[in-house]
């Protein structure tokens, strides 16, 4: 078990008493998980609790996660700690899967994880084989005094916010729908890798990453973004898919154009988030060609952003 406080993510060895958990997969981090952190945060505020703890498993916790994941860990930790959380529990899966309900509840939760209060949400499930649900577990904690919060659904859109519908949002390019329900923009935070550095010989640098195994990857296309750079944030133009006027090895990454900005980064772990799908990824006759088109989805970012803080 891992245990952060945050927002500086330093790491700890244990607990404070007292706390409230909430608990989740957390993939995405999504307007229904934020339910859960408000009510953790509540509980702090009202006393009833010393500090507001989010417990989740850790990157690729493949028996939880079949699909792929939407969030990393340090992802995770990050939007943890800007939604106002104290701390951050990631537990191995293996740890907790054989676990009767009983024990992970009275034992695993009251002593280990020192819970004053716990929140989880409708469809929860724990224990040996996910036998154990949300009532079980109200049942079981106040059993022993403890308070139990079983949050319900959260809607948008006409449907149950959750992680599965926002990884098909994703993998369909809809990024505005992604933002719609998980309340920010969908991201990678990824080592910088070099590539053909062709963009830079064109005056149009770029910026390589690939995606780690097992993490979703959008639908092949170009997206107006913005990148993070140190303290400064820029425009930028993503391409996720295969560069096929430059390339023919058929592997996906994401290169992006960071518009204005023409500095090494190599190694620097950067983070792009996705805002809106300008278009198809393209194949150009020429490397020319490719350049104009780069500048006008340039141009086009521009307007996006422009329009949307109303410059």
């Amino acid at each position: 078990m891992k245990i952060y406080k945050l927002p500086e993510r330093r790491e700890l060895s244990a607990l404070p008493e007292g706390c409230a958990v909430a608990l989740g997969n957390f993939d995405g981090v999504h307007r229904g998980h934020q339910k859960l952190f408000d009510s953790a945060r509540d509980d702090v505020k009202n006393k009833k609790a010393a500090a507001s703890v989010a417990w989740t498993f850790t990157t690729l916790a493949k028996p939880v996660i079949s699909a792929p994941y939407i969030t990393d860990m340090q992802a995770k930790l990050e939007l943890f700690a800007e939604y106002g959380l104290d701390y951050a529990v990631f537990e191995d899966f293996e740890r907790v899967r054989d676990m009767t309900s009983r024990d992970f509840a009275l034992n695993y939760l009251t002593k280990r994880l020192k819970a004053a209060t716990v929140i989880c949400g409708f469809n929860f499930r724990f224990g040996k084989g996910g036998t154990g649900d949300a009532a079980q577990l109200k049942d079981l904690l106040q059993s022993c005094g403890i308070d139990c919060t079983v949050m319900s659904p959260v809607t948008g859109k006409g449907h149950i916010i959750s992680s599965s519908i926002i990884r098909e949002l994703i993998s369909e390019g809809d990024m505005d729908g992604a933002y719609d329900l998980s309340g920010h923009p969908f991201s990678i935070c990824f080592p910088v890798v070099r590539g053909q550095q062709l963009g830079r010989r064109i005056g149009i640098p770029t910026i390589n990453q690939d995606f780690p195994d097992g993490h979703i990857i959008p639908k092949r296309g170009i997206y107006a973004c913005t990148v993070k750079v140190g303290e400064d944030l820029f425009l930028g133009v993503a391409n996720i898919g295969t560069r096929p006027t430059v390339s023919c090895d058929g592997r996906v990454n994401c290169e992006t154009h960071i518009i204005d900005y023409s500095g090494i980064l190599y190694g620097k772990e950067i983070k792009v988030d996705f805002y809106r799908r300008i278009r198809d990824e393209k194949r150009f006759s020429s490397v020319e060609e490719l350049r104009t088109q780069i500048l006008r989805d340039a141009e086009d970012t521009k307007e996006y952003f422009g329009a949307m803080y109303g410059g």
